[in-house]
């Protein structure tokens, strides 16, 4: 009986707050946004396989490096645009990296031969504070499956990391790697951000 006098409870708080007009948030269904209960490591400037973290603001700027081609240069910026520009986050496209100073592009993406099974890798290269970066980088692995490409999954998956998204066993309550819910930070080939990431990022800035 207390079960439903709680439910009840909470549809007459809402429907109430509807008919005055005011709008009801949904909260996540897990905070997947670096740091959670369950990935929560200092941010620091780390090399290769070491930790993401946040960025370091709203603006997110983007770098393509030469190591990519033009295909996956233009499948990484229509991810980002397609996926990331309708969050909070303000995606801009830099036609150079800038690689020192204080404004750094955030995110510079590459292609290299990864040990075999990898995808793509993320992490930050120079902390800011405790948990942001100011630059993340971005390897993808050149013999992927045979073909050598980046598809938008993969391009969101890699650039969720770099704005601080973790996957599900990382995310607090925990989900598995294969959660759909979490849009493409799923270990699926899911082309979309998901709602959850998205009012996580938008929370977060």
């Amino acid at each position: 009986m207390a079960i439903k006098r709680s439910c009840v409870f909470v549809i007459s708080v809402a429907t109430a707050a509807l008919a005055a007009g005011t709008t009801i948030v949904q909260a996540a269904l897990t905070d997947n946004m670096y740091p959670t209960g369950n990935y929560f490591h200092t941010c620091v400037d780390g090399e290769m396989g070491d930790g993401f973290c946040q960025t370091d603001n709203k603006t997110l700027t983007i770098y393509r490096e030469g190591s990519l081609s033009s295909a996956e240069k233009n499948t990484i910026s229509r991810a980002a645009k397609d996926y990331y520009g309708p969050t909070d986050l303000v995606v801009k496209i830099q036609s150079s990296g800038v690689y020192r100073g204080s404004a750094e592009t955030d995110v510079i993406y590459k292609a290299k031969t990864l040990s075999r099974g990898k995808i793509g890798i993320t992490w930050c290269d120079d902390a800011s504070s405790t948990k942001k970066c100011d630059q993340h980088y971005i390897v993808f692995n050149k013999d992927h499956t045979g073909i050598g490409s980046v598809n938008k999954s993969d391009a969101c998956h890699e650039t969720g990391h770099a704005v601080g998204l973790t996957h599900g066993p990382e995310a607090s309550p925990r989900l598995g790697l294969y959660d759909d819910r979490l849009g493409c930070m799923s270990y699926n080939d899911v082309y979309k951000l998901g709602a959850n990431n998205k009012e996580n990022i938008n929370a977060t800035y």
